[in-house]
């Protein structure tokens, strides 16, 4: 299932990549979904390289969003695994053939996912996704992992049907760690199947949606509020520890993109980090933590003062 908004040309490479290793069309329903894009479009876009119709195309006339469109993908979903693949992201050759062992190990299999090439809009290759474990298999002591930060790119995951009608589906509350939130709630209940070979592609550019809500100051506040609703899903065996190493990782995470908007000039966008990071601490209901993540905090805030008298004296 592919939700779309106003594709460009990297819809075909993302279609091209699952057709060539896609079954039959009585074992794999091929969907592009499209959340309002202009009339007309993304139907001939996907017809210009499928001009057989093997790929479906649902167009809808009023914009859901982010969340929206991913759960009415799922409701238009025939098949017992879904994957939903972003319209500038890609699978590589055997992606499918490795999620189905997976899914075919056991029947208590939640999701299935795999490591991911991150490229950018060249098809540069930025980084390859941290490995879990050696071989695939089932993930032991997944929940705290995953629910420390997100780990998983979109692409890369697939969820068995009988998963999303248990356990509902993407916030609508959350605009950027929906799919994080996602993996910590399946992790809670159900066993993980990983694949360490990198068979899928998440593209990193300026036009996607994680930059356009990194440019717009939305990201941390909303990880603050991911933070607090993957603390009342972790059992109180894990909570206290878990939520304490994921608010060292996301507060620490945040003062680095602080550091490279000052360093790239972005005083705007350092102080709308700056600003979000207190509510990521307080997570913690007042429970300290290093003083170091204080003083740094200290230290860019200082920083982002000098810039902003500099600026006014230029």
């Amino acid at each position: 299932m592919v939700p779309a908004y106003e594709p460009d040309g990297k819809l075909r490479d993302s279609l091209k990549s699952v057709l060539a290793q896609a079954p039959p069309p009585a074992e794999m329903q091929i969907t592009v979904v499209d959340d309002a894009s202009t009339p007309g479009s993304v139907e001939k876009l996907v017809r210009s390289i499928d001009p057989s119709g093997r790929i479906d195309v649902v167009s809808h006339g009023s914009r859901l969003g982010l969340a929206g469109n991913w759960n009415r993908a799922i409701a238009l979903a025939r098949g017992h695994f879904i994957h939903l693949l972003h319209q500038d992201d890609a699978v590589c050759p055997g992606f499918y053939a490795a999620i189905d062992r997976g899914f075919r190990y056991a029947n208590d299999i939640g999701m299935a996912f795999c490591r991911s090439r991150i490229v950018d809009d060249r098809d540069r290759l930025v980084k390859t996704t941290s490995r879990q474990r050696w071989f695939a298999g089932v993930l032991v002591n997944w929940l705290p992992t995953i629910a420390e930060r997100q780990r998983i790119q979109t692409p890369a995951a697939v969820v068995a049907r009988t998963t999303y009608e248990a356990i509902g589906g993407y916030r609508y509350d959350l605009c950027h760690a929906l799919d994080w939130e996602m993996w910590v709630r399946i992790a809670s209940r159900y066993r993980v199947w990983y694949e360490p070979r990198p068979l899928a592609i998440y593209r990193r550019h300026v036009a996607n949606e994680t930059s356009r809500l990194f440019a717009s100051g939305a990201v941390w506040p909303d990880m603050a509020r991911a933070l607090r609703i993957n603390a009342a899903t972790l059992p109180d065996s894990l909570r206290d520890a878990t939520l304490a190493a994921s608010v060292r990782w996301h507060a620490a995470s945040a003062m680095r993109t602080a550091e490279r908007q000052l360093a790239a000039g972005g005083t705007a966008e350092a102080a709308a980090t700056l600003r979000a990071i207190p509510d990521i601490l307080d997570v913690l209901n007042g429970k300290p933590i290093e003083g170091v993540a204080t003083r740094r905090l200290a230290s860019l805030r200082a920083r982002l003062r000098e810039d902003a008298l500099l600026r006014r004296a230029a």
